[in-house]
């Protein structure tokens, strides 16, 4: 919901909700609400920024909602970036980068976990995903990205750690996280990382794959259960909004909803975008 902000001014809805819902007031203020809920929030404005956000309502809304802005002021007062072409035009040095997202996700983390006990556990999963899938994503592309954006060689831009910093992460495999836009989107950078990874230990090149049929066939093989279907989902979906060959596109998402495909929401989206 984007409204122009003007001293005083209330303004009140009300929307029917079936699950776990993100709603985000004018770009910045993020918030996770369940059906039943209810929630006040005050936003006190500087100019065009907001300068501070209160809550009250339903206890567990207000519990996670000021947990998810506390968060978000912490990456404010860091000056910590979340968006890689924002990161690229202020030069952010990729090694330095690094450090400071494995110390933001540990950070962010901590402060969702501190209301655990007062949330529902769908919520939990959620907001955790939200993190892992918006950082982590960051954390393996932005080397890249800036290798490629500033002209740098590749090593200069990876830190020492670069290939060992997931070694102890475990995928999220339950059904709330992967209700999370987010992490589903995660998981498509997560696996060429593994690729790499693989490619790096055995000293050896790594050579993207360019079709969307070869990426569609390593997704499929990399992944199982829910992970594979999410993640083949993401890669048609992404591929449809990106105006791919329609024809071979067509023919995969034959193939997914045949071979792979267990959530009907999944299925749903493909059938409408595919019209």
């Amino acid at each position: 919901m984007e409204f122009p902000y003007k001293e005083g001014q209330v303004i009140e809805f009300t929307v029917d909700l079936d699950d776990v819902t993100t709603l985000v007031l004018n770009t910045f203020i993020e918030m996770y609400l369940q059906p039943g809920d209810s929630i006040h929030v005050k936003l006190t404005y500087d100019g065009k920024r907001y300068e501070s956000v209160e809550f009250s309502g339903t206890p567990a809304a207000v519990a996670i909602c000021s947990a998810i802005n506390k968060k978000e002021m912490l990456q404010r007062e860091r000056r910590y970036k979340t968006n890689i072409p924002a990161m690229l035009v202020t030069q952010t040095d990729a090694k330095k980068f690094h450090a400071a997202t494995v110390q933001e996700v540990k950070d962010e983390e901590k402060i969702i976990s501190e209301v655990k006990d007062q949330i529902d556990p769908r919520v939990y999963n959620m907001a955790m995903a939200q993190i892992e899938g918006t950082l982590l994503t960051n954390l393996i592309t932005y080397p890249y990205a800036s290798a490629d954006f500033h002209k740098k060689k590749l090593e200069d831009c990876l830190a020492e750690d670069y290939w060992t910093a997931l070694d102890d992460y475990k995928l999220r495999t339950d059904e709330a996280s992967l209700r999370n836009r987010v992490y589903m989107a995660f998981l498509l950078p997560y696996k060429d990382y593994m690729r790499r990874k693989e490619a790096h230990d055995q000293g050896k090149d790594y050579q993207p794959l360019t079709s969307l049929e070869e990426q569609y066939k390593d997704v499929a093989a990399f992944y199982k259960g829910s992970l594979q279907d999410a993640a083949l989902f993401v890669l048609l979906y992404n591929s449809i909004t990106s105006n791919g060959d329609f024809n071979v596109i067509e023919k995969l998402v034959k193939d997914y909803l045949k071979k792979y495909n267990k959530n009907k929401e999944y299925k749903k989206i493909l059938n409408q975008v595919m019209q």
